[in-house]
């Protein structure tokens, strides 16, 4: 599929009336309770102050996208991170950053919301059950530096001629999921840390009959090797990383 422009996309009318939801599955950057995987090489605060970064970044691009609404659903809650100190300063601090940005790439606030309660698969369901009403949805993890803002209405566009849209990621999962209607058959695996999640999943909408589009294969970033290409493509989120790290 051509990459569209965005005039394109303000241009094509079909496209304009199916803009979905973009949500996005997020935690608060709390040192040591977040990319765990990546502590060996940038300690706690580092690991932390990373995936605040790249929560940042997906947020950015959503808001720039200028698709639906932007809806960034937390673990823990925002209810719950309001009741304790150290909490409630983090996700003020995130509710600045993303007040200011997201009215001037995208006209309005977005929205928070607690994520639903379950393992990843019913989570993910439940988050898109509650938005799918309103039209399609696009779900999005918060470590993919690589999906911007024209990735985002390629995804769009897809969704458009298709009735599921998929981003799979170089280790076999998936970034990024997209459907017009609800289909919990599509996040029926039994297991989901292993190589094959994409095309479990893939397997599992054909079998529901819903009809697929894929974007080209990505890449996350969940272990220290990841940050080499990290630092290369994106090196302003690897910046003053270093000194985060224990002497």
């Amino acid at each position: 599929m051509p990459e569209a422009s965005l005039a394109d996309w303000e241009t094509d009318t079909a496209a304009y009336d199916m803009r979905p939801t973009l949500i996005i599955f997020g935690r608060l950057p709390l040192a040591g309770q977040c990319k765990t995987r990546l502590i060996p090489a940038l300690g706690p605060e580092g690991a932390a102050r990373l995936y605040s970064r790249m929560l940042r970044r997906i947020v950015q691009q959503a808001c720039a996208s200028r698709l639906g609404k932007v809806v960034v659903m937390l673990t823990p809650s925002p209810e719950h991170a309001r009741q304790q100190p150290e909490l409630a300063a983090l996700l003020t601090d995130l509710e600045d950053q993303w007040r200011a940005e997201s009215m001037a790439a995208y006209g309005k606030r977005i929205t928070l919301e607690a994520q639903p309660q379950g393992g990843l698969g019913e989570r993910m369901h439940q988050a898109m059950l509650r938005h799918l009403p309103a039209g399609p949805v696009l779900l999005m993890g918060s470590d993919l530096p690589a999906l911007d803002s024209q990735r985002l209405r390629e995804a769009a566009r897809c969704l458009h001629d298709h009735e599921a849209v998929l981003q799979p990621s170089e280790d076999g999962g998936y970034g990024l999921i997209g459907l017009k209607a609800a289909c919990p058959a599509a996040f029926q695996l039994d297991h989901w840390s292993h190589a094959d999640v994409s095309r479990e999943t893939l397997a599992l909408l054909a079998q529901a009959g819903r009809s697929v589009g894929c974007l080209p294969v990505s890449w996350d970033v969940d272990e220290p090797h990841d940050l080499v290409r990290l630092r290369r493509h994106f090196p302003a989120l690897m910046a003053n990383l270093s000194s985060c790290q224990p002497a």
